[in-house]
């Protein structure tokens, strides 16, 4: 309960910051959260990840020889941007088995609501075993300073990462067998 309430204020810090600031100006503050819950039952990871709106649609955006306009929870959003979210989110928010192989995730969907955008995944069927590395390059190709954490909670154990441009790769302790 606490994590949520703080959670809560960031959100809210975070949003009369930009909107004091003007929407204009970009935020200074460069976070993702992924939160993984265990699912016992149909072998999955289910996660919310949150992130940056404007992140998300600068993100988008890199690479592309014409910038498109996403304007991402609007009316006129555009067509493809659920199909490029989840091309960015599953290849750059990932949990591995000890080999490097990522598991494969499912775009549930997403939601946004004004400066957050919450993408929802599910993994393909596995075990707790079989994830080993959370790693993530999520907006690492835009800021410095991204962190992007990870949260994974089980019936028996939790565990909170926070991944950096220069430490992507975490390993998920502990490790049941070897």
């Amino acid at each position: 309960m606490q994590r949520l309430a703080m959670f809560v204020g960031f959100i809210l810090s975070a949003t009369l910051c930009v909107r004091a600031t003007g929407d204009a100006v970009a935020h200074d503050f460069h976070y993702s959260r992924f939160g993984l819950q265990w699912n016992a039952e149909t072998g999955t990871w289910q996660g919310i990840l949150r992130v940056f709106t404007d992140d998300l649609e600068a993100a988008l955006g890199q690479g592309q020889s014409e910038p498109a306009v996403w304007r991402l929870g609007d009316e006129r959003e555009h067509p493809q941007a659920d199909d490029a979210i989840a091309a960015y989110a599953t290849t750059n928010w990932l949990l591995t088995d000890s080999a490097g192989q990522a598991l494969e995730w499912l775009f549930v969907g997403k939601e946004i609501d004004y400066d957050i955008t919450f993408i929802y995944l599910e993994s393909e069927p596995t075990t707790t075993d079989h994830a080993r590395y959370a790693s993530s390059g999520g907006f690492f190709e835009l800021f410095e300073d991204q962190v992007n954490e990870f949260t994974l909670n089980r019936a028996d154990a939790s565990l909170r990462l926070w991944l950096t441009s220069e430490d992507p790769t975490r390993p998920i302790l502990p490790h049941s067998h070897e």
